[in-house]
């Protein structure tokens, strides 16, 4: 409880005035009412033994007792008395007397006995005894009854009281408060800043409301408060020292102290923060500092606010670096299949196989890694997943180990480069299938193998399978042992956490975002199990996966031997095909080479198949005509896909529909679901996947079909068409050429007509640019990003979902730019009609008027009088400009 001033002050003057009258008790100077009554008492029983001494020697021992009861029953504090001769006994008892009466070990009398001698004449005949109250109670009571205790108390209390009242009165005109009117006491009081008034000790001689309230306190009761008192802290929320404190600088200093911020601790957990100013206040003669103005604005909130912002300017800064990281990590996973489809590629290409197994074996690294690279574009398509933070686990049934030589098989190349080993090794038994993520176990294998061959320049990586069964889960585990340049143990502590690698050295020398094996590590987590390691400097790494897999009922377990050999044989010696019964498809697509190459994959199994070009004659094919299946596409002119299932499902088609689209956004599957389509598949097509989709529709029959003994001569002996160096217009670029090429003459072919198709829808996209027409460009952006998948042309499908994203934004600069980019890479195709771009032309960027200049056909620039207006026109603009174009 906090204690005023003036309690104070009439706390302090009693204790003098206390001091006083102890003192003046002390030297007897104060009456003392226990000594008058002693006195008294002696007196009385001198007088009575006076009396006493004259009856004995009478010999009139009844008139003495009459006596004695008399002098007992007038007097309240004699509670008995006694006549007692030499021999001790007592011949006069009043009031029970001999009961009460205490024999003392001496003869001398005390506060409550009283004995005084009796002569007969001038001989002693005995005692009169007088038993009184007792002057003092027992015990601490006898404090409660002292007359000076009872005095103190007395002027103790009336005291305070008296001295409370007349501070309160000399106060008022001695505290420096009053000496401000009470106008302008109340504009302080209605201010919401905090305002302090310091005397030359710090003591606050002042305090308005505001800061009153801030403290929890009433203004007064602040008064002759010492302010540095209160649990101050700075501003990194350690303990203020007093001489830091802003007022006391303020003191010593004599300059003012301004937005100076600090914190007044108010519980364990919260506190305030204040920006103060303090002004120091001058005496009379203008040298000394006789005290300070103090002003608290309470900052606490914007303080808040501030944090707030940083955190979320943190959690901005952190979510961009995310991205960035996952994109750089994206880029160095991208790149390891890269080199695997390349390197092979281009060994296939110079005929530098010896014989159709090496050829084989290559086509299947080439294959898997093919299949790994398209996985971690859909991932890097799936945003989703990067910013939301959730990974989505599979639990299908696949063989981990053929998984993990597959990552082996692919990144060999790369240990092979550095000059290092790379083996696979199998301990005891293995199940061949079990239920897990294979992509999630691929892209773990992937990063932790990688990470081995990055860190070791000598030796070699050993990748160590194993699995033991519990119950009926399996754990499934395997190391990656390098002998490469290891790591401390402090090391070790960090190495899993993001963008985080073993020292800052790491990333001059081997580069890398430090994301692999933060990534591999929650994968792992996701998938019920952790990655450990166990390394040493200079000795190498071991990292262990530990994977908890489902229920493996039924499956067989092989050992190392044989589930090689049966991985190496289900890659060398047996294929599959599929038996159709007789059935009747509809492929419905705007797109040409769509249609082309779809009737070339299905035709060799004897199905029969029509085509329409959009939703309106689909269905009016549907209503004349029964069909089994029909694959049609989604964005297609006249009438689209989903309306045309829509109205199907509407008029009662149960056949299945499936959605053949070049739209591979997630989400977009539902979204064709919902229309009324049975199944999804993308654009361009896996050739597997979509036979055995039509296959399972269909219910055909998969049977076993032994792989051909020789060679295909399409393989090796097809030359590449290396235009001249004067065709290659502007630029000094590798030919593009279609996947599909070489394969047959049936996929040439439709490789010619694409070409010849793709320079008018060129001219078309130019058109539509001119006129402006934003719709059209949109659906010419759109067929070019799926045929050119489809066809082989891989290399048109990202520019032209661009230029599909900028056509449907309106936004002509980008079109334009767009364009050009589609028109640079077809004049890189081999025979393709030339588009010759003017000079000044940039890589990345042309302008519209320089696209449209056809060398080989002059006469199909005339599509429209719109092309030579807006061609003049931005001529003009051009020369305007200061842009020196040939026109």
């Amino acid at each position: 409880m906090r204690i005023n001033a003036k309690e104070r002050i009439a706390f302090g003057q009693i204790c003098l005035l206390l001091s006083v009258l102890l003192a003046a008790s002390f030297l007897q100077l104060v009456p003392d009412q226990r000594v008058s009554i002693r006195e008294g008492r002696s007196a009385l029983a001198e007088a009575l033994a006076a009396n006493s001494s004259a009856l004995v020697t009478q010999n009139d021992i009844q008139r003495l007792t009459a006596d004695l009861r008399f002098v007992v029953e007038r007097n309240d504090d004699i509670l008995s008395a006694g006549l007692r001769t030499v021999e001790g006994r007592v011949i006069a008892d009043v009031g029970s007397h001999a009961e009460i009466w205490q024999r003392e070990s001496s003869d001398l009398s005390t506060d409550s006995q009283i004995k005084v001698p009796i002569w007969a004449g001038s001989s002693p005949w005995g005692h009169l005894e007088i038993r009184f109250t007792r002057l003092t109670a027992k015990g601490w009571q006898r404090y409660l009854t002292d007359p000076l205790v009872k005095l103190s108390a007395f002027v103790c209390v009336f005291s305070f009281i008296a001295f409370y009242f007349y501070l309160g009165k000399m106060l008022k005109h001695l505290d420096p408060s009053q000496a401000i009117p009470g106008r302008v006491r109340t504009a302080l009081d209605t201010m919401a800043e905090g305002l302090v008034v310091l005397d030359g000790k710090g003591q606050i001689a002042l305090a308005n409301s505001a800061f009153g309230n801030l403290l929890g306190a009433t203004p007064d009761s602040l008064l002759g408060t010492d302010l540095h008192k209160l649990p101050w802290r700075d501003s990194d929320d350690q303990e203020l020292e007093s001489q830091q404190c802003p007022w006391r600088l303020a003191l010593s200093t004599g300059q003012a102290q301004i937005n100076q911020r600090i914190r007044l601790s108010v519980s364990d957990e919260s506190h305030l923060t204040f920006m103060i100013n303090c002004s120091p206040v001058l005496g009379n003669s203008g040298s000394a500092n006789v005290g300070v103005l103090v002003s608290f604005d309470d900052v606490t909130k914007l303080e808040e606010q501030e944090i707030q912002l940083q955190r979320a300017k943190q959690q901005a800064e952190d979510a961009n670096h995310a991205k960035s990281a996952f994109l750089a990590n994206m880029s160095h996973e991208i790149r390891t299949p890269m080199n695997a489809i390349l390197g092979f590629t281009e060994i296939l290409r110079r005929g530098m196989t010896r014989d159709e197994a090496e050829s084989k074996r290559h086509l299947e690294t080439v294959y898997s890694s093919g299949k790994h690279l398209l996985n971690l574009i859909n991932d890097i398509l799936d945003l989703s997943k990067v910013e939301s933070g959730k990974f989505e686990i599979e639990s299908i049934q696949c063989n981990p180990s053929h998984v993990i030589q597959e990552v082996v098989r692919v990144l060999r190349v790369k240990a092979s480069e550095k000059g290092i080993d790379l083996e696979l090794e199998i301990q005891g038994k293995m199940p061949e299938y079990i239920l897990s993520d294979p992509g999630r176990i691929r892209q773990i294998a992937t990063n932790l193998i990688g990470n081995a061959i990055k860190f070791t320049e000598s030796g070699g990586v050993i990748v160590v399978l194993r699995a033991q069964a519990f119950d009926r889960h399996v754990g499934f585990e395997f190391d990656v042992c390098d002998s490469g340049v290891g790591m401390s143990s402090s090391a070790q502590e960090k190495i899993f956490e993001a963008f985080v690698q073993a020292d800052s050295s790491v990333t001059r020398q081997f580069g890398g975002t430090g994301l692999g094996l933060s990534i591999s590590r929650k994968f792992a987590l996701a998938m019920g199990g952790d990655i450990s390691v166990d390394s040493e400097l200079g000795q190498g790494s071991t990292f262990t996966v530990h994977l908890k897999v489902g229920p493996v009922d039924g499956t067989q377990w092989l050992v190392g031997d044989q589930l090689l050999q049966t991985i190496t044989d289900q890659t060398r010696s047996q294929t599959s095909s599929w038996v159709f019964a007789p059935a009747r498809l509809l492929i419905v697509d705007d797109g040409r080479e769509n249609c082309e190459l779809v009737k070339l994959v299905l035709r060799e199994f004897n199905l029969t198949i029509d085509e329409a070009d959009n939703g309106q004659s689909a269905l009016d094919k549907v209503m004349t005509v029964s069909y089994d299946l029909i694959l049609m596409d989604v964005q297609m002119p006249v009438m689209d896909g989903f309306t045309a299932a829509g109205i199907m499902r509407e008029r009662g088609v149960q056949v299945p529909i499936v959605a053949l689209t070049a739209n591979a956004m997630k989400g977009f599957e539902q979204s064709c679901l919902a229309a009324g389509y049975s199944d999804y598949l993308t654009k361009p097509i896996d050739i597997d996947i979509f036979i055995d989709r039509v296959a399972t529709l269909l219910g055909a029959e998969l049977v076993a079909v032994e792989p051909e003994s020789h060679v295909s001569p399409t393989i090796n002996k097809k030359p590449s068409t290396v235009p001249a160096q004067s065709s290659v217009s502007n630029l000094d670029a590798d030919p593009v050429e279609s996947t599909l090429a070489g394969k047959n003459d049936q996929f040439d072919e439709l490789i010619a007509e694409f070409t010849d198709r793709l320079h008018s829808r060129l001219l078309e996209m130019v058109n539509a640019s001119v006129n402006q027409d934003y719709t059209e460009l949109a659906d010419l952006a759109h067929w070019l990003k799926g045929a050119g998948g489809t066809i082989g042309f891989g290399i048109f499908t990202e520019p032209s979902a661009q230029l599909e994203d900028v056509a449907k934004s309106e936004n002509d600069s980008e079109c334009r730019a767009a364009i050009g980019e589609l028109v640079q890479i077809a004049n890189r195709i081999p025979g393709m009609k030339r588009i010759t771009l003017g000079e000044g032309a940039t890589q990345a960027s042309i302008q519209l008027d320089e696209a449209i200049r056809v060398l080989d056909e002059p006469g199909e620039l005339t599509k429209g009088e719109a092309v030579n207006s807006a061609h003049s026109t931005r001529s003009s603009d051009l020369r305007n400009t200061g842009t020196d174009r040939k026109n």
